[in-house]
């Protein structure tokens, strides 16, 4: 016994040591932030001090040489993450994941993200390849010359990072511009709606914008039906929900304390650990310029911030920029119609390593109008073809972008002009950019570009068009100089939050998919009731959970309830703020899932798991038809949303045993409400007043691929519960999926508040930390700021800021 406790006691202290030892050379994972390290590469001597947050102060005496900077704070911050992000976009995850990933990787090699990055980049300018060579320069010194562990991830997944290519910035570019545009999805799930709905039905799901007309979508059934509809859909994946966009605004120095303008921008992006962006500061030594902001690991530029001039924002414009095209095969499937005869697809192989797998080739097609997305399969490679394919002909998909361009051009604008002129550099995605200059002034530009589509082309990029026919060929784009824009605004406001931002007048077509105008019309009703704007009210701002939605819909809710249920005493008083700690928005949004699915499952059948996000516009229509005229609370002018036509809307209220169907939709109002109530008391007991949107609206920041794996997802994943909603001004998207109820995965990726009367006091945060790296204190240390909406300052008096600890110097080699 005695031997048996002393060798115990040894394994025990082995492994103890053991623990020690490996737990110091994860450690050493962190990245050297203190001393000198000698590089080749620089022209002259740099500074990285990193603040108490983490964020680099990086001065140099050459552009390029802070560019070669950026990519080595990156590169020690964010390397796990730059790896994954190139692996996905390049169609190489199957390396890592295996065969589970094999149709993520084939619908990037289809798309040909690194093929068209590398033509863009032969397409450059000197200048900018050689700006993207210091960057990508920077990041493989790192690599190089690191001698200690690598981060966990890549022990964890046995894997090296490789170096850093100019391209692989282009294709991070390449995959945003992805991120941020959806129109595609939105035509592909049409096309599905219309082999089973009528089109103004079809319609009513994708009501026009209120204040717009359209015309009837044609009736393309019967091709729709022959087509790879189903294939497509599963390539593309489902449309983005409401919600997921930006926020940005500015009032002018008439509506300020200060008398100089205000700026605030908050991008809605998926969240995830790390995040997307990482703050920073480039200083220039030789001109004493600064560059403050968020940056995209993978980029050498300032996306969102200022310089010592001005402060800009985005926000996403979406325009339609993506359309889908039905290609007729000609017998034996090799060729294609086009409206000048026959036309031999452009065809090349693609194979694919998967790991622990044989691997997988595959031959992408490619028509005169862009990649065959039909083509795309999850367990196989043969082609699918029933007379047709569908091919994306989409503007991210052509040989020039320079909009590395165009963000190093906005980051030394001095003036609006200078700021419009990079504009000009800048392909897409259309952003609603924002403006404001120390001098006073404000402005609004929406550079990118756009597709003109002719006057008789009546399905306007709403449903897949007829390959072969020249009628639905693009015509062009929008004329820089006919983009909106907007400079000095009389009133002194300019707000964007995703809605249509053009009046009837605008001569051109943008989109037709604007977000709903519920954050929007909420940001200017809390601008226009502050007289004098502060840093601190436009904090408020960016705090607001009132969500205007459901103080849309709630009177016409209460009105269908029986008053004496429950349900109508706990909501009758509500404001609409989703506030994490009370019950309202639990009851409401459960009531939203379940009259929706009564009002369409029924008919759309299996379809219904691809539009289970709540679609507002049709739940108040026929909310509203279904009251007697008595009975309808007074039109609000305020939320500008008016219900789609009586009979469109009440025909989703069918009940073969009750004729009335005003009745029905009723009925079902109060039997959803019924089912979440006992749904939810099943869960969290019968006392309301107890319940909490908390409990249920956790945000997940997920992390790439560690989310996916239970043991180690609570040690690489940040989670909480959290306030807010889809159509709150402070966004936590609101998951329908099953499994995942309630659930949030986008909101502000990033938030940013500059004061022109003293751009030091200008306030960022973003919602996780600067390290990718679990065992740093800055992998996390954000993040409960973010979730109280408080940030801080990064000031620009001193090359390294007060109270600095932590100062590299890279020093050029000999």
């Amino acid at each position: 016994m005695n031997k048996l406790k002393i060798t115990s006691l040894m394994v025990v202290g082995f492994l103890f040591v053991a623990g020690l030892l490996g737990f110091g050379w994860l450690k050493s994972s962190l990245p050297k932030t203190n001393g000198t390290v000698i590089v080749a590469g620089i022209s002259g001597e740099i500074t990285i001090a990193r603040d108490e947050h983490g964020v680099p102060h990086i001065s140099a005496e050459t552009d390029n040489d802070l560019y070669f900077a950026a990519g080595y704070v990156h590169a020690q911050d964010r390397l796990w993450q730059m790896m994954m992000n190139r692996r996905i976009g390049r169609g190489r995850l199957s390396e890592l994941a295996g065969s589970s990933t094999l149709s993520v990787d084939k619908f990037f090699r289809t798309l040909g993200f690194k093929a068209k990055a590398e033509k863009a980049y032969d397409n450059l300018p000197s200048d900018l390849k050689q700006s993207l060579h210091a960057y990508a320069d920077g990041v493989n010194a790192y690599i190089k010359d690191n001698k200690s562990a690598l981060p966990p991830e890549f022990i964890l997944t046995g894997t090296e990072p490789e170096l850093w290519h100019p391209v692989d910035s282009l294709i991070w570019h390449k995959m945003m511009w992805l991120d941020l545009s959806g129109n595609m999805r939105q035509e592909i799930a049409r096309a599905r709606l219309l082999t089973k709905l009528p089109p103004e039905k079809v319609m009513s799901i994708y009501a026009t914008y209120p204040g717009d007309t359209e015309t009837a979508l044609p009736d393309l059934t019967e091709i729709y039906k022959s087509s790879p509809i189903e294939e497509t859909a599963f390539a593309l994946g489902k449309p983005k929900p409401e919600g997921y966009g930006s926020n940005n605004w500015l009032v002018d120095g008439t509506r300020t304390q200060s008398g100089k303008p205000l700026l605030a921008n908050d991008p809605h992006l998926g969240l995830t650990t790390p995040s997307i962006w990482y703050l920073m500061r480039l200083y220039n030594t030789t001109t004493h310029k600064n560059i403050v902001g968020v940056s995209f690991p993978g980029t050498p530029v300032i996306v969102l911030g200022r310089n010592d001039a001005i402060a800009w924002g985005f926000t996403n414009t979406a325009p339609d920029s993506q359309d889908l095209f039905i290609e007729k095969l000609a017998e034996g499937g090799d060729k294609y119609h086009t409206p000048n005869g026959l036309s031999s697809f452009d065809s090349h192989e693609e194979t694919i390593i998967v790991k622990d797998a044989e691997p997988v080739t595959i031959q992408v097609r490619t028509t005169r109008h862009g990649p065959v997305v039909s083509d795309i399969h999850p367990e196989t490679a043969e082609f699918v073809d029933n007379g047709y394919v569908i091919a994306l002909q989409w503007t991210a998909l052509q040989d020039k972008d320079t909009a590395i361009g165009a963000m190093i051009a906005i980051g030394k604008a001095q003036n609006f002009e200078q700021f419009k002129e990079a504009g000009k550099l800048y392909f897409g995605p259309e952003q609603n950019m924002i403006y404001a200059d120390i001098e006073g002034n404000v402005g609004y530009y929406a550079p990118a570009l756009v597709p003109i589509r002719h006057p008789d082309n009546k399905i306007a990029g709403r449903i897949p068009s007829p390959g072969w026919d020249a009628l639905y060929d693009w015509q062009g784009y929008i004329p820089y100089e006919d983009l909106p824009t907007r400079y000095n605004p009389k009133g002194g406001i300019i707000a964007t939050a995703n809605e249509k931002i053009v009046g009837q007048d605008y001569p051109y077509f943008i989109t037709r998919d604007w977000s709903l105008p519920y954050r929007g019309n909420r940001i200017r009703h809390l601008l226009e009731s502050t007289e004098k704007h502060t840093v601190a009210s436009f904090s408020h701002i960016q705090n607001d959970i009132t969500s205007d939605m459901a103080r849309d819909i709630l009177p016409l809710l209460l009105t269908a309830l029986d008053q004496e249920s429950p349900a109508f005493t706990i909501l009758k008083n509500w404001d609409g703020r989703m506030n994490k700690d009370s019950p309202e928005p639990l009851i409401f949004q459960l009531w939203l899932s379940y009259y929706q699915h009564m009002l369409m499952a029924d008919e759309l059948g299996e379809l219904y798991d691809s539009f289970t996000y709540i679609n507002p516009r049709l739940i108040k229509s026929s909310l509203y038809w279904s009251l007697s005229e008595e009975k309808r609370p007074a039109e609000n002018t305020y939320f500008n949303l008016p219900v789609i036509d009586k009979l469109t809307a009440l025909s989703w209220c069918n009940n073969k045993e009750t004729p009335d169907r005003r009745e029905i939709c009723t009925k079902y109002a109060r039997s959803a409400m019924s089912s979440a109530i006992a749904d939810l008391s099943d869960k969290y007991g019968p006392q309301l007043s107890t319940w909490k949107w908390g409990t249920e609206h956790i945000l997940h920041q997920e992390h790439r691929p560690f989310s996916n794996i239970d043991m180690l997802k609570p040690y690489f994943e940040i989670s909480a519960a959290v306030s807010g909603g889809t159509y709150t001004v402070n966004v936590a998207g609101v998951s329908t999926k099953n499994g995942a109820r309630n659930t949030s995965t986008f909101g502000p990726s990033y938030r940013g508040i500059f004061d022109l009367s003293d751009l030091d006091r200008s306030r960022y945060i973003q919602p996780t930390g600067q390290s990718g790296n679990p065992l740093s204190r800055h992998y996390k240390d954000m993040f409960k700021k973010w979730a109280k909406t408080e940030s801080f300052e990064i000031p620009t008096n001193t090359p390294i800021p007060a109270g600095s600890t932590e100062v590299l110097q890279l020093i050029p080699k000999e």
